[in-house]
């Protein structure tokens, strides 16, 4: 290896020229990067719920909604319904919307000598005030509308309710419905649904990205100076970090991949994780020059000895998140890729550009000892002894630890609902929980029955069931074809109830169908009256909660209709609960996959041993983050899942003061002298390094996506963990398990 490196230096100009045409190649790349910032990308492959949503969505021209809720004094008057009016038509006339249901456009149905009538509810303008007391009447009395569907009992808001085209581009859509309301509506209003979801996180993406990426940048570069105390520790490492974050990027967008949410922790994690590769290649330099040897021997050193850990650990930790890319959420993939693609750029930069550079600069004056002088170095020294001769408590410590942290990981509770990606102030949030109040639920449940929808027992328990749920907490109106017979036989008949038999159900249906429109029919049943879908309102709750209610509804369905019809339950807050049972297996997979991995590449240092001794460092990290997620009470959701796999990655410079540890005992030092020289020397290098990746994850704490919030501040412990327990555990063990490694390297090389 080392002609191979000489052989670099050789070549450091033409090295820098290659650096700066592939560098220029990354970033056209990075321009055609997108945004998907829909909630069809947090969907999981190939999954059963998913894909009866879409066929519900086919089946009965249905589509996602947003509900909008209009507040006044009172709603009921010729200024405020012609508000309404005007606001439903500007709605229909959107692109991409499939139908729009308001108060003034819902159909009044009306028997008039036998004959059924269907009208809007307020077919013109300024009603008199005749007509709103009629309005008013037929709102109270009729079955379907009487529980607030349409209007506020005391007449304080509206509800205005717009599905619409998956396919369309929600966060303009979210902005086009709000025109309307801010042009025209008087009084107040809150909206809530998948477009203003998709908005908000748009807003995040946008926001979070330049400032927490400058954020990061400015820390880490806080951290270059005060480790080298030169302006050659600060940019040198800048540039690289720069560089892998300019070719993950730019490949990334070679690759068409799209920037989604989750995303944004990969920028974040190479900006973080890279800077560690360059501060134990400079601090060797540093040290090397600080002994007297010459410039581009002391290059070669560097690489010959730390530029093994350095390769090390980048592959171990590009292997650690290309484990992501086994997930079913597309996402989750991504970020996997990005963030490879990062840190392995940056290792390369680190082993090739960095070395070419040094090369054709002057050397540094090396500002700062960096071999165990002064006090940090002092301190060092003393916990390498301590670490030496007290081996066994510091053990016995760590192994206490792990089980007081095992009884947390049972208190985990998972939460993959979308409302808890935003924070509790945030416009999403409060506009959720106004529609919830008002309304009883701001999304849909979906119950697709197959049956015989013109037997009058079915219509009967399919009531019955409806009239049952509606006592649930969590459940706000429903609607079906059971409902609409109600209120159809009794405007026709005058009695309350369904039709009798089969000959009446399908003659009301056909008079309903002669009068009115075919859409309302189709909307709730086929036309072979064979599969009907009963759409319940309900609130975005936790995803405990949630499979909590589907438990309910799935027993009351089970009682009440049970084999009269197959039920199936669709829904997005369903979709919800699925995700959450993938990321768990996302979670167990990448997570033992990436423990594999590592000890597979750890091993490149020619000792399995060597590797076991590492990867007990990230075992134990991994083991007390998860035993602090569920003993601080925090949720289990779509990034906190991805914690374990990143601290793997960012955990591995461990293995910088294993191989250390190594060299130092080949030159003949007992295992006691040899950890605290390691400590003395890789143990600066280590800090510096936690500290650097800590900053730079801490500022994922400030996003307004609550995901990727609490996993930097959980990374931050994480890096906390893996430093205090590299320099503690680690050097215990190396002493205790790993007492002769040049023993075990000279017996398999002989081998």
């Amino acid at each position: 290896m080392k002609k191979f490196w000489e052989g670099l230096l050789k070549y450091s100009w033409g090295v820098i020229g290659v650096f700066v045409l592939v560098t220029g190649f990354m970033v056209l790349g990075a321009t055609k990067i997108k945004q998907d910032t829909s909630a069809e990308a947090m969907n999981p492959d190939n999954n059963a719920i998913v894909e009866l949503n879409a066929r519900i969505d086919e089946d009965f021209n249905a589509g996602r909604m947003e509900i909008l809720v209009l507040h006044a004094e009172n709603v009921f008057t010729p200024g405020h319904l012609n508000e309404v009016r005007a606001i439903t038509a500007e709605l229909e006339g959107l692109e991409g919307v499939k139908k729009v249901t308001s108060l003034t456009n819902s159909s009044k149905m009306l028997e008039q000598d036998g004959v059924l009538i269907t009208s809007d509810m307020v077919p013109e303008d300024n009603p008199s005030e005749a007509d709103i007391a009629a309005i008013r009447q037929y709102l109270d009395s009729n079955y379907l509308l009487k529980s607030g569907l349409l209007a506020a009992k005391d007449g304080t808001s509206t509800n205005v309710m717009v599905e619409f085209l998956d396919s369309v581009d929600m966060p303009r859509l979210a902005a086009e419905m709000e025109a309307p309301l801010k042009n025209l509506w008087t009084g107040t209003y809150d909206m809530t649904g998948i477009p203003t979801m998709e908005s908000s996180m748009l807003k995040m993406v946008q926001r979070d990205l330049p400032l927490l990426g400058a954020l990061a940048l400015l820390i880490i570069l806080g951290m270059f100076l005060l480790n080298y105390r030169s302006l050659l520790g600060a940019w040198m490492p800048l540039l690289q970090i720069v560089v892998g974050l300019i070719w993950g990027a730019g490949a990334f967008g070679w690759i068409g991949l799209k920037f989604q949410a989750l995303t944004i922790i990969g920028p974040i994690a190479v900006l973080a994780v890279g800077s560690s590769f360059t501060l134990h290649l400079l601090g060797r330099y540093f040290l090397e020059l600080s002994h007297g040897t010459e410039k581009r021997t002391a290059i070669v050193n560097v690489l010959q000895h730390t530029g093994l850990g350095v390769l090390i650990s980048g592959l171990a930790i590009s292997a650690s998140m290309l484990t992501f890319l086994l997930s079913d959420l597309q996402m989750v993939r991504g970020l996997g890729t990005l963030t490879a693609l990062g840190v392995g750029a940056s290792m390369l930069s680190s082993l090739t550009l960095l070395p070419a550079l040094l090369s054709i600069l002057p050397a540094p004056k090396v500002r700062v000892k960096l071999e165990g002088t002064g006090w940090m170095g002092g301190l060092l020294r003393s916990l390498g002894h301590f670490a030496g001769h007290h081996s066994k408590g510091i053990l016995a410590t760590g192994a206490l630890l792990v089980v007081v942290a095992a009884f947390g990981i049972f208190q985990i509770v998972p939460n993959t609902s979308v409302i808890a990606f935003f924070r509790p102030d945030s416009t999403f949030v409060k506009g959720n929980e106004v529609v919830n109040k008002v309304l009883g639920g701001s999304t849909s449940v979906r119950m697709v029955v197959t049956g015989d929808l013109q037997d009058p027992a079915l219509l009967k328990a399919l009531l019955q069931f409806q009239e049952e749920i509606q006592e649930f907490p969590e459940v706000g109106p429903t609607t079906s074809l059971a409902s609409l017979m109600r209120s159809l036989h009794q405007t026709l008949t005058g009695e309350e109830g369904l039709p009798g038999s089969r000959e009446l159900v399908a003659q009301e249906l056909l008079v309903y169908q002669s009068s009115g429109s075919v859409d309302d029919i189709t909307s709730l049943v086929d036309l072979n009256y064979t599969q009907g879908l009963v759409t319940i309102l309900a609130p975005r709750l936790s995803t405990h909660e949630t499979q909590v209610l589907f438990d309910k509804l799935r027993a009351k369905s089970a009682e009440l209709i049970g084999d009269k019809a197959k039920i199936e339950f669709a829904g997005d807050i369903l979709t919800e609960t699925a995700l959450e049972q993938v990321l768990l297996h996302d979670f167990v997979l990448s997570l033992s996959l990436a423990l594999l991995l590592v000890i597979c590449i750890d091993s490149l240092i020619r000792s399995v041993r060597a590797a076991l001794v590492t990867i007990l460092v990230l075992a134990v990290t991994i083991v007390l983050q998860y035993g602090f997620l569920g003993l601080l009470g925090l949720p289990f959701n779509l990034a906190t899942a991805l914690m374990g796999a990143l601290a793997i990655g960012v955990g591995d410079y461990a293995i910088h003061l294993t191989v250390r540890y190594i060299e130092d005992r080949r030159r003949g030092l007992s295992p006691e002298d040899a950890i605290v020289e390691t400590l003395a020397t890789s143990g600066r290098s280590i800090v510096f390094t936690a500290l650097t990746i800590g900053g730079g994850f801490i500022v994922l704490g400030f996003s307004d996506f609550m995901p990727v919030a609490t996993l930097g501040s959980l990374m931050v412990l994480t890096v906390l963990i893996v430093g205090v327990a590299t320099l503690t555990l680690l050097p215990a063990a190396c002493v205790r398990f790993f007492r002769n490694p040049v023993k075990l390297l000279e017996v398999k090389n002989h081998a």
